[in-house]
């Protein structure tokens, strides 16, 4: 016989199988002129705020693209592996950050890879007319379509399945010091210390791993004490928040570090 938690926790991994096998989404339009790029695909991520950087408590985050995406390159904090996928010319398209409450306002990320010296173009549109001729949201599927008054450069329209990246943990004190994710931040710093690249590599993303191997001369010759400082740190984090692809570890005000879980293991991804 089956007990209640068990039936539960069935429930939810039978839930998250079916959030995952949803399809990748379809999108039309296309940024730019004769240089530019079309997209095809679509997918959404919902994202809340309890790590607390957002500014927005709930807002969306939708990515069209010209190939398909797994849902994981949409979690993170501040910068998604899908902005490390464009850097590297993996991918071109565009990501769509709003609240779906507010019609009001857009953030849109070119992703394309940029000049070399810069970074991945931001531009935030605001209309009190509103910005969409269509925008239908519900808990698994938004449909959207840009109204074609706000840019002379974009147009576009899509239909995404939303993902989820839901908490599991959100740990402080001693329970956040002993956790995973801060243990494999705590032998990730402890290998650059010793200047393994090879254990530090094996602790970390790939993009992250790729960072450090691009990571001037300079820069790595500090590596034994930045890697001191942030040992030292780890041993009391504030707060570790727990996701089911990602987790963030605290370590002061603004401050904090990613993780990622990479078939089944936490790695390091900044």
């Amino acid at each position: 016989m089956m007990r209640r938690r068990d039936l539960l926790a069935l429930g939810a991994a039978m839930a998250a199988g079916r959030a995952f096998a949803l399809d990748a989404g379809t999108a039309t339009g296309r940024y730019g002129g004769e240089d530019g790029f079309g997209f095809s695909h679509a997918l959404a991520l919902a994202v809340d705020n309890a790590e607390g950087f957002e500014d927005s408590e709930n807002s969306l985050r939708v990515l069209l693209s010209d190939r398909p995406v797994p849902p994981s390159a949409l979690c993170g904090l501040a910068f998604p592996p899908v902005w490390s996928m464009a850097t590297k010319g993996e991918l071109k398209g565009l990501l769509l950050r709003f609240d779906p409450a507010d019609r009001e306002s857009l953030v849109v990320t070119v992703l394309t890879a940029p000049e070399p010296g810069y970074s991945l173009m931001n531009t935030t549109f605001s209309s009190s007319e509103g910005l969409w001729s269509r925008l239908e949201v519900s808990a698994t599927r938004v449909v959207g379509e840009l109204s074609p008054a706000v840019s002379d450069d974009m147009a576009f329209g899509f239909s995404a399945p939303v993902f989820t990246n839901p908490v599991e943990a959100d740990l402080k004190g001693a329970a956040a010091a002993a956790s995973e994710p801060v243990k494999v931040l705590r032998a990730r710093a402890e290998a650059l210390g010793r200047r393994d690249l090879d254990a530090v590599a094996a602790l970390s993303t790939p993009s992250a791993a790729e960072g450090l191997r691009q990571a001037p001369p300079e820069m790595m010759k500090q590596a034994p004490r930045f890697a001191a400082e942030m040992i030292r740190r780890l041993k009391s984090p504030r707060r570790v928040v727990i996701r089911r692809e990602t987790a963030a570890v605290m370590l002061g005000p603004g401050e904090w570090a990613s993780v990622s879980r990479i078939d089944g293991a936490w790695k390091a991804a900044n």
